[in-house]
């Protein structure tokens, strides 16, 4: 099977010749969740026998340059969806531009298809075994990752996946994705560094929720904050209603209002001259009791009175369902300039500019400077724009690119790959870790009518992020040290 390539896939394969196509046999396609995924912490799983594979049905590896490191990626080229295929081959043009700005004549890219699912993703992982790959960059989903665990276990030959469902990863195989934690950590760090440190929570219904809560909730501990009240909502908008209701306290704030309106106005039936109609009541007052006709009008501006005993409404939820939600928290009188709003990164939606309720609102992600220089030069030379998943794809193969000139013989060790120091890239410092996973340095933006405003910069290097870390949970332990004083006090009375 032959891809055809675009005109400016071709010119670019000129100015890069090292780059190979081959792909695996059609395999029927198969669903796959839309959210990003949530796993419990686990260990990587360690796979004790290395598969067997029929190198007979391959063909002989393609000739390469002595010294050349060969990168293999799988990407769905032939996936039965179109969005996909769009996207996959999208990668494999930010792939192939990587390739180019290294400006390194010893690297050979090779593309194996995976057909969007887990055979051909098992499949293709065997063809570039085959063929001699170094490393492999891909595959593009969790249930292909798993797929592709068991070819590459006890073989010197690493994967980077584009993944952040962390139940899949595995010996040899590190997840790429923007892993949520992450993105939890850095914006709960940010808030409580700011001394908002009480909680609330929004999160959808169903498993995923529960999950998702579970983690909030144990990030927001780990720093020092308190989750006083977290509330779950289905996917339809008139069922969002109820939920942001109740973490507005609405209907208790809402009976205060009214208690203390009859309260005011009974003081001030009190003192008006018995005559006085309702609706001039207050007006007759202005001169003898002004401070009683202040409360009053003030009250008659707002429909809710009291507290809401929270800092802080975190929202890790994005697209359709984040624009359903963010009406409802001041329509709720959960009003932004008193409460922070925060959410995770897919938050980093420049539409939400048009969101006046998220108007301040922060998140965390990577900086978009190097990002839009890469999105400009990426639509003049492929006259579409970037997808925003192929900063990890460019990244991928840049990371591989710098190793393979780090040490030519043994490039992809495991030392090597999980340098402490990490690697810089589109998306800002990445770090690979031990346990499958990397760590990533994001900046902690604000939405506002216009660009995004970088509230907190990311760290410059790991040095500097471990740095802030180590802040941070000293922080946590101070704080929570200056809550469990009042109970130590309480106990010795």
């Amino acid at each position: 099977m032959t891809l055809q390539l675009p005109n400016i896939l071709r010119a670019l394969a000129l100015l890069t010749p090292l780059v190979l196509l081959s792909c695996g046999a059609p395999i029927a396609p198969q669903n796959q969740t839309a959210r990003p995924p949530l796993s419990s912490p686990s260990a990587p799983r360690v796979y004790v026998e290395p598969m067997t594979i029929d190198f007979s049905q391959f063909p002989d590896p393609p000739a390469r340059p002595l010294g050349a490191v060969a990168i293999s990626l799988l990407l769905p080229m032939s996936d039965s969806r179109e969005n996909i295929r769009v996207l996959a081959m999208d990668l494999f043009n930010a792939a192939q531009l990587a390739v180019f700005d290294a400006g390194q004549s010893k690297i050979v890219l090779r593309l194996h298809d995976t057909q969007g699912t887990p055979e051909g993703a098992a499949y293709a992982a065997k063809a570039a075994i085959a063929a001699q790959a170094d490393i492999l960059i891909g595959p593009l989903f969790s249930s292909s990752a798993e797929a592709v665990a068991p070819v590459l276990a006890g073989r010197n030959v690493p994967a980077l996946a584009f993944s952040n469902d962390r139940s899949v990863r595995a010996d040899n195989i590190w997840l790429l994705g923007f892993m949520p934690e992450q993105n939890i950590d850095r914006v709960v760090v940010e808030t409580i560094s700011q001394g908002l440190v009480r909680f609330g929570v929004l999160v959808p219904e169903g498993a995923y929720g529960d999950l998702l809560l579970q983690q909030v909730s144990q990030r927001i501990e780990r720093f020092g904050g308190e989750l006083v009240q977290a509330e779950t909502y289905p996917e339809d908008a008139k069922g969002m209603f109820d939920p942001v209701r109740r973490l507005a306290q609405f209907d208790r704030r809402k009976q205060a209002h009214s208690d203390e309106l009859a309260r005011l106005t009974a003081a001030a039936r009190r003192l008006a001259p018995a005559d006085t109609p309702d609706d001039k009541l207050f007006s007759a007052l202005r001169t003898i009791a002004p401070e009683l006709v202040s409360a009053y009008e003030g009250l008659k501006r707002s429909e809710t009175l009291g507290e809401i005993p929270y800092d802080v409404v975190f929202v890790p939820e994005g697209g359709l369902a984040l624009r359903k939600l963010a009406p409802l928290l001041p329509y709720f009188d959960i009003d932004p300039k008193l409460v922070k709003f925060i959410g995770t990164g897919l938050w980093d939606d420049p539409s939400l500019s048009q969101e006046p309720p998220l108007h301040g609102g922060w998140y965390a992600a990577p900086d978009r400077k190097l990002w839009d220089g890469y999105q400009k030069r990426y639509e003049q030379l492929f006259a579409r724009p970037a997808p925003r998943l192929t900063s990890i794809a460019y990244d991928s193969v840049s990371l591989a690119i710098r190793l393979a000139t780090i040490n030519l013989q043994q490039p992809f060790t495991y030392d090597l790959l999980t340098d402490p120091n990490g690697f810089a890239g589109l998306d800002g410092i990445l770090r690979l870790t031990a346990d499958g996973l990397n760590d990533r340095g994001l900046a902690v933006q604000e939405i506002t009518a216009n660009a995004p405003r970088i509230v907190s910069p990311a760290p410059r290097s790991f040095v500097e992020h471990d740095r802030r870390m180590r802040a941070a949970l000293a922080l946590a332990e101070s704080l929570q040290g200056n809550a469990a004083a009042p109970l130590a006090n309480l106990g010795r009375q």
